[in-house]
């Protein structure tokens, strides 16, 4: 009698190579030409020169109806009670210009990052049946009117018509991106898409209309008006439910020099009555000398607040993250801590459940963080003056368990999960007197080596944070309704 050989074992979920292969590829691409020499430097700074005169004429986001006044009445990081603000007056207060900082080739600065100041990332707000799309460069105050039409929704995707109706989607111009990018636009667009959802969901509390992340969307952008490029659509945020209880942030205690919670430790987050409006003024991405491209820090220890602030800012940052949750369940997060009172320097380990274990010195990893600023003239990044160095990593086969979608998509929701928490983060930051400096310049294999990653675990992101050493001379371009300073 013969036996049949059993049959082969069945594939570990997300165990796929050629999945593996191609989501791997597309969150480790690399510019296709240099980033050191920007052709559009130079009519940048005439930017500056018509930013200054438009303000002047009192255009700049002039159109658009942000909310900085109830920003300034409710203090970081708390939420506003539930109001009537508009989804409308939530998105403009994301996409507005905040300042320009007059002395650098990228003036304008959002209550969020973007590469070389492009803001390639687009809102449409959807409220009672209309359509209306902030568009700040233009000082426009309606938005403009969308071309009635049927969207095309790909399954498991959330159209306009959907998810109750009212939303604020996002859709991204990867075009708006120099072209020596190349494919490194799709990552700084989709990592831009989550700093927006994240600026979404926090702004949109503080204004008292919080929103969650409810899935892609289906949208396709036909406008009155023809758009710069190809959109490519993102995802749709839904208002939460009016009544909810607002939860509370875990509050962590600071770890003492061993790594583990310290008893006595205040939960306190030490903010010091900050409000929000002056948390969004305060964020930005480091500044350096003119001529030069990067971030110097003043190289001053940080106070033990902001570690526990950071910890706080993570344990809480999964309130309105919804159809994310998955992908941000395959992320991981590193902190080199350099100088933080009652912190012991070295390489922690981080949850998102604002937990942290000390595994490791601080030199270790930390040359391969980052791209050599004396091999690349022009460039000034200058790691030893940050107090923390954020390293978000991706593990590949837990993202394709999560998920069974193409790995554009797997990709997509990875890289909105790391970008928001990096804004949740940059916000904290901003909050005790820290840049947030967001990069891909580093060295991915090194860092890997480095931290002992399994070859299916990858890096992804990195937020450099510490002191700023120079003051950018910037024209304050925020309008309060009614005038009100």
């Amino acid at each position: 009698m013969v036996v049949a050989p059993p049959p082969p074992p069945s594939p570990e979920p997300g165990s796929d190579p050629a999945r593996h292969a191609s989501l791997k590829a597309i969150l480790m691409a690399v510019p296709s030409g240099d980033t050191r020499v920007d052709p559009e430097a130079r009519p940048e700074r005439q930017r500056v020169r018509a930013a200054v005169a438009a303000l002047a004429a009192e255009v700049v986001g002039g159109g658009l109806p942000a909310r900085w006044d109830l920003l300034a009445r409710t203090r970081w990081p708390a939420a506003a009670p539930a109001s009537e603000v508009s989804l409308y007056e939530v998105a403009a207060t994301v996409s507005a210009p905040v300042r320009f900082e007059v002395d650098n080739p990228y003036p304008e600065h959002r209550a969020y990052p973007s590469p070389r100041a492009k803001f390639p990332v687009r809102l449409v707000a959807q409220e009672g049946g209309g359509s209306r799309f902030p568009r700040p460069e233009a000082g426009d105050a309606l938005g403009v009117p969308a071309v009635p039409a049927a969207p095309a929704v790909p399954p498991g995707s959330v159209g306009p018509g959907g998810a109750g109706g009212d939303h604020i989607r996002t859709f991204a111009l990867p075009d708006a991106l120099p072209s020596f990018y190349g494919p490194l636009r799709t990552v700084l667009t989709g990592l831009e898409t989550g700093h927006v959802l994240a600026s979404l969901a926090l702004l949109g509390r503080a204004l008292g209309r919080p929103l969650s992340v409810a899935g892609p969307s289906g949208a396709t952008e036909a406008w009155a008006r023809p758009l710069p490029g190809a959109a490519v659509p993102g995802y749709v945020m839904t208002p939460e439910p009016q009544g909810r209880p607002i939860p509370q942030s875990p509050q962590i205690p600071s770890p003492d020099a061993g790594g583990t919670p310290s008893p006595d430790a205040s939960p306190s987050t030490g903010s010091g009555g900050t409000t929000w409006n002056q948390v969004v003024w305060e964020r930005n991405s480091g500044r350096a000398p003119r001529g030069v491209s990067g971030f110097t820090g003043a190289h001053r220890p940080a106070p033990a607040a902001l570690w526990r602030a950071a910890l706080n800012t993570l344990a809480g940052s999964g309130r309105g993250l919804g159809a994310l949750q998955p992908a941000r369940s395959a992320l991981g997060l590193f902190c080199w801590v350099r100088e933080v009172e009652d912190v012991a320097d070295g390489c922690y380990e981080i949850g998102f459940d604002g937990t942290a274990r000390r595994v490791g010195e601080l030199g270790a990893a930390r040359g391969a963080l980052l791209v050599d600023s004396a091999a690349a003239p022009g460039l000034a990044f200058e790691l030893d003056a940050c107090n923390l160095v954020w390293l978000v990593t991706a593990d590949l086969t837990a993202a394709c368990r999560t998920s069974d979608a193409p790995a554009p998509r797997v990709a997509a929701d990875l890289l909105a999960a790391a970008g928001w928490t990096a804004q949740h983060l940059s916000y904290a930051m901003a909050a005790h007197g820290l840049f947030a400096r967001p990069l891909r310049s580093y060295d991915a294999e090194g860092a890997a080596t480095a931290l002992g990653l399994g070859p299916d675990r990858v890096p992804v992101y990195q937020l450099a944070c510490g002191p700023n050493r120079f003051t950018e001379p910037a024209l304050d371009v925020r309008h309060f309704p009614g005038g009100a300073a």
